[in-house]
């Protein structure tokens, strides 16, 4: 994989656009309430509950791997509609965190996958905070504003990241074209199989 590690954009790290989402996410599960909490969602099979659940389940996981806890787990916990907000944004406090100690966006994972330095996996997180954040969003019934900067990041990270053998159900499906005026947040939707 030939993501870069650390500035995709000047004075912009994978970390940096990991906190600048996590924001604007936790911003949206705000507004989730009792009629939206099953409402589907543009991802098959996670409706908003699964899909806030999943989010949660994403941050921790890879906040294990950079406290050397484990590997990461992608099954969402499940999550009560009550604590929804307040679980995501400790999920993510603690995401953030981890990651920023000194030298862990240099350091080197041994992953399923092969090893991977941590400014990589932090690029998945962001990939993925921004690709659900815009589910999130859609199934809401809300523009997808998530922040410019963070979203031409997990862009990045995505064209270098996904291969045509990752385009199968359960992780991205075919890219989709987008109009002339798309926004940038649906650009990356349409790439990541959405359909905007």
């Amino acid at each position: 994989m030939t993501t870069p590690d650390q500035d995709l954009l000047p004075g912009t790290t994978t970390l940096d656009a990991l906190h600048l989402l996590v924001d604007d996410v936790a911003a949206l599960v705000d507004t989730v309430d009792d009629d939206t909490w099953q409402a589907a969602s543009p991802c098959p099979d996670l409706p908003v509950r699964d899909l806030v659940g999943h989010l949660v389940g994403g941050l921790a996981g890879f906040t294990r791997v950079a406290r050397h806890e484990g590997g990461p787990a992608f099954d969402g916990p499940a999550v009560d509609r009550p604590a929804a907000a307040g679980t995501y944004r400790e999920a993510a406090r603690a995401a953030v965190s981890a990651w920023s100690n000194p030298g862990r966006l240099d350091e080197v994972f041994a992953m399923p996958w092969g090893d991977t330095t941590g400014g990589q996996l932090v690029g998945f997180l962001v990939v993925e905070q921004a690709g659900h954040g815009w589910d999130l969003a859609r199934a809401l019934g809300r523009p997808a504003t998530l922040d410019e900067r963070a979203v031409a990041v997990a862009d990045g990270v995505a064209h270098a990241m996904i291969t045509p053998q990752m385009r199968m159900p359960g992780m991205f499906g075919p890219e989709v074209a987008t109009t002339a005026g798309a926004t940038a947040p649906d650009r990356l939707a349409a790439f990541l199989g959405r359909h905007p």
